[in-house]
This record gives C-alpha cells, sequence and structure tokens, in this order.
C-alpha cells in the first residue's frame, strides 16, 4: 500500500513539475510573441494607415513639378512666399498626391475644405515625373479635434517610398511651417489640383 501511495505520490510531483515548466515556457513564449507582436504593431501602424493609398482617389491628373507656383497666381510673389519656396522640402520633385474616402469630397470640390477626422492625404515624392517609384512618402492625417488645434488637428508622417518604415511623425515642425499659410484651406495647399476641377470648387 505504502508503494502503490509513493508511486501515486511520484506521478503527481511528475505532472506538477511538467505542468509548472509547461505553463512557465508558455507565458514566455507568450511573452516574446506579445513583445515582438507589439514591436510589429509599432513598426506598422505607421504604415497601415497608407496601406492601398494608390487605390484611393488620385487627386492630380500627372506628375506635378513642386517648383514655383506663382505663374498661377495674379499678384507678384511676396517676400514671404520667395522664403517659403526656398525653403520647400518638396522643391523641383515631381509628386503623385492620392486622398481616402473620407477626404475626397472636401479636397476635390470645395473652396475651402474642412476636412473630416480620419482623412488621409499622401503625397508620393517622385525623382522625375517617369518614375513611377517614390523615394518618399509624406504623409497628413487629420486627427480628433484638440490633437493639434494651432495646426488645424493635422498629424504628418514621413516614410520611405515604398510605405514598409515611418521615419518620421506628430507635429512635425518643418511640415507644419510649410502648411500654415494653407489655413484657409484647411492647411492644405491643393496646388496640384488640375485647372478644369479647381473651376468647380464650390
Amino acid at each position: 500500500m505504502k508503494k502503490i501511495n509513493a508511486i501515486k505520490l511520484g506521478g503527481i510531483v511528475a505532472v506538477l513539475a511538467i505542468g509548472f515548466f509547461g505553463f512557465s515556457f508558455g507565458r514566455k513564449s507568450e511573452m516574446q510573441m506579445a513583445v515582438s507582436g507589439k514591436t510589429t504593431e509599432k513598426r506598422l501602424e505607421g504604415a497601415s494607415e497608407v496601406d492601398g493609398y494608390k487605390k484611393w482617389k488620385k487627386v492630380n491628373d500627372r506628375p506635378r513639378l513642386m517648383g514655383s507656383m506663382v505663374a498661377a497666381m495674379c499678384a507678384a510673389p511676396t517676400q514671404a512666399q520667395i522664403d517659403r519656396e526656398a525653403q520647400n522640402p518638396h522643391n523641383k520633385k515631381h509628386i503623385n498626391v492620392f486622398v481616402n474616402s473620407i477626404g475626397e469630397e472636401e479636397m476635390m470640390t470645395k473652396k475651402k475644405p474642412v476636412f473630416p477626422q480620419g482623412t488621409v492625404i499622401v503625397k508620393e515624392k517622385l525623382p522625375d515625373p517617369n518614375n513611377a517609384s517614390p523615394e518618399l512618402l509624406t504623409v497628413m492625417i487629420k486627427r480628433e479635434e484638440g490633437f493639434n488645434p494651432e495646426n488645424g488637428d493635422w498629424e504628418y508622417m514621413t516614410l520611405n517610398g515604398d510605405a514598409t518604415e515611418v521615419t518620421a511623425r506628430g507635429r512635425l515642425e518643418s511640415c507644419q511651417a510649410c502648411h500654415a499659410v494653407d489655413k484657409v484651406t484647411d492647411y492644405v495647399s491643393r496646388s496640384y489640383l488640375p485647372d478644369e476641377i479647381r473651376q468647380k470648387l464650390k
């Protein structure tokens, strides 16, 4: 009887030991997965906001040269406009611009748009108009009211050309400084709009 009880006790101890080590290993694996998942999720968090952007509304009809737009203006450029152009990170780069469905109506139909929360605008920066592979993406994301009230509640983001790596994001001062002059159009310049679309804005 004692022998049987000892065997039973030994079996229980073995089961408990296996269970403990199995649980510990399982918890460790889960923690490793959670950390990995968190890292991956963090890395993809920015990129996911522009997922499939090439299927969104393409705003411009052809790649546009980001140079001086004063030829389209009636008045001579002010010194501030000249200075702004000199500091423009998009200067002498060609761009394509895409907007998601949330912001499409404001972008394409309003003279003084007020973009709703969730609007995402992606600007592809191209080395030349015949090169379909962007060297950089710059992104505007309309956040909730109060996120950045001095600058229209926009978050700015930059990514590498294939949108796999977020290089900067947040209330980026260089972006805010450039877009500040476009306050009347909710900080979006829309200099790339085709003339036929611009003429129909209401």
